[in-house]
């Protein structure tokens, strides 16, 4: 499938709606108050006396739990409809911040951070579901590259602000602040409106929710795989890249997660523009190069400015890709398979980033940082291959 110039520029249609904007702001809360985890969690293991591999399982268990609750969450978002899921995945969040802040326990942590990942499963795959039904088919990938910013946004405020508080003010300051966020997104999404319509009746529903053969499609998993496989990669650097600074002597390394979110936010914005002058799946290969060459820099990086410059050529290639690999699965299903699609979709990022935090924290105590980044970017590299393979059937 090609994106068409008439598709992007032609259309009167409108993207950013006040729904849209509610449902941003609810995602940007809900996200912001998780990412003040990233780069924290680890180093709160430490602190309750954990090693690298306990600091990856207690990673990796938020998106081990969101798996196991996405594809059942997103039958229930088409049978039910978007926004009640939302709200009560938002709840159990509040409550697992709450919860958060009265216990210091390694094992009970472990425990919070399951709960705290299926209630991310309900949440994530509502608010991903309610901005495709909210934006215009025809002009899907873009909007859902605008919608992604409220995403990534949090991704360059977030850990700076975990890593601000817990230097400042302690970790129990860190697990009040995402209480905080949590709280506003709840109060938000009790003003959401759910536009989604049920196409099927109650005697077909049953059945739809069980027809693997309308759901299980390359259009739907090859996208998903792409996207499996670079998160994986990202996971260790997302998990340990300030274990991996502390380790170079390189001081200030949360700007690390801001400059790759702000160049994801800014590439977002004029991404439109590539759509219109670049061939799809010449864009989606180009990016997956930048992903590759970002790796290996931050297996090599020495100076903040090294590591600033890797995640800068990240940002730039995921804020291509990610959109475009979003926008071919749901173009592929029907209105009533959204739900499903999105939580597939989401599915195979919670694999990688569950998966891979568990997996590169055991590598890192085998072979090092730096080896264990090369090697990230050796799984990038070979997506290349599958795109190549599969360009006709899913551009």
């Amino acid at each position: 499938m090609t994106v068409s110039q008439k598709e992007i520029t032609l259309t009167q249609e409108k993207i950013l709606s006040k729904d849209l904007l509610l449902v941003m702001v609810i995602s940007f809360l809900a996200s912001t108050a998780i990412t003040t985890q990233m780069g924290t969690l680890p180093l709160y293991v430490a602190h309750l006396g954990g090693t690298k591999g306990d600091a990856g399982t207690v990673v990796g268990i938020l998106g081990i739990s969101a798996l196991c609750l996405r594809l059942p969450i997103g039958g229930l978002l088409d049978k039910f409809g978007r926004k009640v899921i939302l709200v009560i995945g938002l709840a159990v969040l509040v409550a697992d911040f709450s919860i958060l802040n009265l216990s210091h326990q390694l094992g009970f942590l472990f425990l919070l951070r399951l709960v705290q990942g299926g209630a991310m499963g309900g949440e994530g795959t509502a608010v991903g579901t309610l901005a495709s039904d909210l934006i215009p088919k025809n002009r899907l990938s873009v909007g859902l590259g605008y919608f992604s910013i409220a995403q990534t946004l949090p991704q360059a405020i977030g850990p700076l602000i975990g890593l601000y508080l817990v230097e400042n003010y302690g970790f129990n300051s860190l697990f009040l602040v995402g209480l905080g966020l949590t709280i506003l997104a709840f109060l938000a999404s009790l003003f959401v409106s759910d536009h989604y319509q049920k196409g099927l009746t109650d005697c077909n529903i049953g059945p739809q929710l069980t027809s693997k053969e309308k759901i299980i499609t390359v259009p739907v998993m090859i996208p998903s795989l792409i996207l499996s496989i670079i998160c994986l990669s990202n996971s260790g650097v997302t998990a340990f890249v300030s274990q991996f600074a502390i380790e170079r002597h390189v001081t200030n390394i949360g700007y690390y997660f801001t400059v790759n979110a702000l160049v994801t936010v800014l590439m977002r914005i004029i991404y439109p523009k590539f759509l219109v002058t670049i061939k799809t799946s010449r864009l989606v290969l180009a990016s997956l190069v930048f992903i590759v060459i970002s790796f290996i820099l931050v297996a090599k990086s020495v100076t903040l400015f090294d590591f600033l410059l890797a995640g800068s050529l990240y940002g730039i290639g995921f804020a291509s890709i990610l959109p475009i690999m979003n926008a071919v699965v749901l173009t592929h299903v029907s209105d009533q398979q959204r739900g499903r699609a999105t939580a597939i979709f989401s599915a195979s990022l919670d694999v990688a980033y569950g998966s891979g935090a568990m997996i590169w924290g055991f590598v890192a105590m085998h072979v090092g940082f730096e080896k264990m980044y090369m090697i990230s970017g050796v799984f990038v590299a070979l997506s290349l291959g599958i795109v190549v393979k599969y360009r006709k059937v899913i551009f």
